[in-house]
């Protein structure tokens, strides 16, 4: 177990143990392939590299021992929630290794409500993974999610709902959904695809 070095020693949260994990990555690039990005594209090929490095390093496979591909969302986000537990990470890169394992197409994210009446703009996608094209798809973290927007259902829904609610919302290529209200402007949502969807990114 690691702890801070401090007099109030305090065990480390789930987004530290990653943050250290993904930054051991990017030292064993460096030591093993002296590797390092010389343009941007190649940043962020390391960053990806550095990602599944620390989520194959925290989230070994033992993790999905009896794990079911879930037959409805609300199945999907338990997993999810699951793994996350059992590892000690956080919520994106159990994901991220649940949509790597699953062969049931999903996908999963959070979102930010963050309106902006004069633009249409509902508020924001931010991280996203899926196992097959979708709507959520490519583009910079943090979105923009306007009204004309296929997920914009999901944000009308969420800024209805109270902390800790839940909702189903129907959206094209998605046979089940669930959404649940975070703390403050945040929501998470799961789906399971439809098998061989090709919609367009929405984005």
């Amino acid at each position: 177990m690691v702890t801070r070095n401090h007099n109030r020693s305090s065990r480390i949260k789930g987004y530290e143990r990653f943050t250290i994990a993904h930054e051991l990555g990017h030292y064993f690039l460096l030591r093993e392939a002296d590797a390092r990005p010389r343009r941007d594209a190649e940043y962020w090929l390391h960053e990806e590299l550095c990602n599944r490095f620390a989520s194959t390093l925290l989230i070994p496979p033992k993790a999905f021992e009896g794990a079911r591909d879930p037959a409805t969302a609300q199945e999907l986000a338990a997993l999810v929630n699951g793994v996350a537990t059992r590892t000690g990470v956080t919520a994106e890169p159990a994901a991220r290794a649940v949509v790597s394992y699953l062969r049931t197409p999903v996908a999963v994210g959070t979102f930010l409500t963050s309106a902006f009446a004069r633009t249409n703009r509902l508020g924001f996608r931010g991280w996203w993974t899926e196992s097959q094209p979708w709507w959520g798809g490519r583009g910079a973290r943090r979105l923009a999610v306007y009204g004309d927007h296929p997920l914009a259902p999901v944000l009308l829904a969420m800024a209805k709902l109270s902390e800790g609610q839940i909702a189903s919302i129907q959206l094209a290529g998605a046979s089940s959904t669930f959404l649940r209200r975070r703390r403050g402007n945040s929501a998470s949502f799961a789906a399971i695809l439809e098998p061989n969807n090709h919609s367009r990114d929405g984005a």
